[in-house]
């Protein structure tokens, strides 16, 4: 009887069976067969497991001229280590890394190593490409996005953009300013890190009506640093503030019309604050209630008072003329004056004081000293009530003088 490769009912030549799939471990470069040519090597399935066992592995394809245009084989790297797909000569057609399957097909049969294309059939859940996707504080490694912060180092006053989202800018020179990009325009959510590794403040600045933290300007002090976030409408806010330990002081300035203005927890963090404007009525500063040391300098004008207290409403509250600067002390209730107010010119300035608690007095003896009565008089007060006024009209003496010889 002949044997016949040839269909009864629909007279086509039966193609052998191929071999659907394999699970195969290379430990050396692999040489495959075409399942219709015998099976005395790894046959060339239509679906490949590999596993290399080392890198810089072959797993070398059989002979092109031996099969038709069209021949396919999917191969799908489950090892960790890359391996590469080659012609029967070794020449590279793909290399595989981890996790990767390529579906590989024959265009050209005319040679022995033939004319090969491929293409990414899977990836875990995707193929995509990785670098192409990278965008602002990202970086391809790999087929996997990560994180990335890329380093600027800035020399002079330089106003950041849109393009600066998920930068590390650090100030290098001297005194200098950052301006921040308009936070509608850069839109919610961009941000930047700034640190100051320079020799002098670096100053931060918004744009236009924007406020940092609530505040028109925020300032760093040397190797000072902090994230500033875009909340995409009026302007940032930080977090992660490092403060220097050898640079504590922070400034703030602020101008006053009148009236009582309260101190946000930013502003109040503040130990040297200098104020300023012209005055319409007398104005009071409501400073936090925590214990802080305070510089307050008045260098407002106008004929009205500019008084320091806390929101307990019944604490000692603490006036600091103009022209002048206390050094003044909170202990979340009362304000103190350390020195009483010292004007900027360099002379002392008393408070006016009382008879009571007179603004010069004596450490042992606090009611006893010199205070101001009246404009243009000395008062001396002996434990707590009036000794005597000195005035253009003459010496008072309260109680008459005893003794001495006149």
């Amino acid at each position: 009887m002949t044997t016949s490769y040839t269909n009864p009912f629909t007279g086509q030549t039966i193609n052998p069976s191929s071999v659907s799939y394999e699970n195969i471990t290379i430990s050396q470069n692999t040489f495959l067969q075409w399942p219709i040519n015998g099976n005395n090597g790894l046959p060339a399935s239509s679906i490949i497991d590999c596993t290399a066992t080392t890198t810089g592995l072959l797993l070398e394809l059989p002979p092109a001229s031996q099969v038709s245009t069209g021949q396919t084989v999917l191969v799908r790297n489950i090892g960790t280590n890359t391996f590469t797909v080659t012609d029967t000569s070794g020449n590279t057609i793909i290399a595989i890394a981890s996790g990767i399957a390529q579906f590989i097909w024959l265009t050209d049969n005319t040679t022995t190593n033939g004319t090969w294309a491929s293409v990414t059939f899977g990836a875990g859940t995707s193929a995509a490409n990785a670098s192409a996707l990278a965008g602002y504080g990202l970086t391809a490694l790999g087929t996997t996005l990560n994180e990335n912060l890329p380093i600027t180092y800035v020399y002079s006053n330089t106003t950041l953009s849109a393009n600066n989202r998920a930068s590390f800018q650090v100030w290098s020179s001297g005194v200098g300013t950052i301006t921040l990009p308009s936070s509608s325009t850069v839109t919610g959510g961009w941000f930047v890190v700034i640190r100051n590794g320079g020799t002098g403040i670096l100053t931060l600045t918004p744009t236009g009506t924007d406020t940092i933290d609530g505040l028109s300007t925020q300032q760093l002090q040397l190797t000072e640093s902090l994230v500033v976030v875009s909340n995409g409408a009026t302007g940032y806010s930080t977090y992660a503030y490092g403060r220097s330990n050898a640079f504590a002081f922070t400034q703030l300035t602020k101008t006053l019309t009148g009236g009582t203005v309260t101190l946000t927890a930013t502003e109040g963090s503040n130990v040297i604050q200098e104020y300023s404007g012209t005055l319409t009525s007398n104005a009071t500063v409501i400073l936090p209630s925590t214990v802080q040391l305070y510089s307050l300098q008045n260098g407002t004008t106008g004929a009205y008072t500019v008084t320091f207290q806390t929101s307990s409403g019944s604490g000692t509250s603490l006036v600091v003329n103009q022209g002048q600067t206390a050094f003044a002390i909170c202990d979340g209730t009362n304000v103190y004056s350390t020195t009483s107010n010292t004007a900027i010119s360099g002379t002392f300035t008393a408070n006016v004081g009382s008879a009571s608690t007179p603004s010069i007095n004596f450490s042992g003896n606090l009611s006893t000293g010199f205070y101001l009565p009246a404009s243009n008089t000395i008062g001396f007060a002996i434990n707590g009530v009036q000794g005597m006024n000195l005035s253009a009209s003459g010496l008072y003496v309260a109680n008459g003088i005893s003794g001495g010889v006149f």
